[in-house]
C-alpha cells in the first residue's frame, strides 16, 4: 500500500509534506526562507537539549536542493491548555545564553523602523482617512521597541506552532523566524490570546501589545508582495480590530 501523504500549502515560508503519520518533510518556498532553514539546522540541534519540550530533529538534510526531514511531533494547536508548560518554555527559551547558540543578531530597532516604512508605504493607504490616523499612531510606537535585555527568541509563537498532547505542551515548531531580540515578541499572542492574566512586567506587556497589534500589518503586506487578496482582506480585518 502506498503511504498517505497530506499537503500543508498554508505557509508563508515552506511547503509542508506529512508521510504516513510519521515524517515531516519541509523544504523552502524563497531564497530568505533558504536562509532560514539552514539556521533551524544548525541551531535545533543545540537549542533542542536545553528546552522542556520537543523540536524538530532533523534526520535528513538536502542543501542542493535544501529539504529536510524529521520525526513526527505528535499533538494539536495549543487553545489555552498548560498555562505552566507554555511559561516554563518560554522561560527557558529566554534564559539561554545568547553567545552559544547560531542564532541571527538583527539592528532590532532598526529592522522595526524599515518594516514600518514598508507598512506605510503599501498598508496605509489600504486603510480609512480615520484608520489611517491611527495607523500612524501605532507605527510611531514602533521607536518605543528598546531597553529590553536581548534574548533567543522564536519569533513566530502561534497556536499552530504550540503542539499540546493530553493537555500538556509537548512540542515548539516553525524555527525559521527565530532570533536575538526582544522576549515580549513571544509573549505577543499568548498575553493577548489565551493567558491575558499572567503576570509579567508592565514593559514586557506593553512591548507584546504592540507587536500583537502590528502582526496583520505583515499579512497585509505578505498578499500585496504575493498576489493572495485573501491575506489582504484577513489581514485589513486584523488591523481594523486591533486600532
Amino acid at each position: 500500500m502506498d503511504a498517505p501523504l497530506i499537503e500543508i500549502d498554508e505557509g508563508w515560508d515552506y511547503k509542508v509534506l506529512i508521510v504516513d503519520d510519521a515524517w515531516v518533510v519541509r523544504w523552502p518556498r524563497h531564497r530568505l526562507a533558504v536562509e532560514e532553514i539552514a539556521q533551524e539546522v544548525e541551531l535545533l540541534p543545540v537549542l533542542g537539549p536545553l528546552l522542556p519540550v520537543d523540536v524538530p530533529r532533523f534526520e535528513y538534510v538536502s542543501r542542493e536542493p535544501w529539504l529536510v526531514a524529521y520525526p513526527l511531533i505528535r499533538g494539536e494547536a495549543l487553545v489555552d491548555e498548560d498555562p505552566d508548560g507554555v511559561r516554563a518554555f518560554l522561560e527557558a527559551l529566554h534564559a539561554v545564553d545568547v553567545d552559544a547558540v547560531p542564532a541571527r543578531r538583527p539592528d532590532w530597532l532598526e529592522t522595526y523602523r524599515e518594516q514600518a516604512d514598508e507598512f506605510r508605504r503599501l498598508v496605509l493607504p489600504l486603510l480609512e482617512p480615520d484608520e489611517r490616523v491611527r495607523g500612524e499612531a501605532l507605527l510611531a510606537e514602533v521607536e518605543t521597541l528598546t531597553g529590553f535585555q536581548p534574548a533567543l527568541t522564536h519569533s513566530d509563537v502561534a497556536a499552530n506552532h504550540m503542539l499540546v498532547r493530553e493537555g500538556k505542551l509537548v512540542g515548539v515548531i516553525d524555527w525559521g523566524d527565530a532570533r536575538i531580540g526582544d522576549p515580549a515578541l513571544d509573549y505577543a499572542w499568548v498575553l493577548n490570546g489565551p493567558f491575558p492574566d499572567w503576570d509579567v512586567d508592565d514593559e514586557l506587556r506593553r512591548r507584546a501589545r504592540i507587536y500583537h497589534r502590528l502582526a496583520p500589518w505583515f499579512d497585509v503586506h505578505y498578499g500585496v508582495f504575493t498576489d493572495r487578496p485573501q491575506w489582504v482582506s484577513s489581514g485589513l480585518a486584523g488591523i481594523r480590530e486591533r486600532l
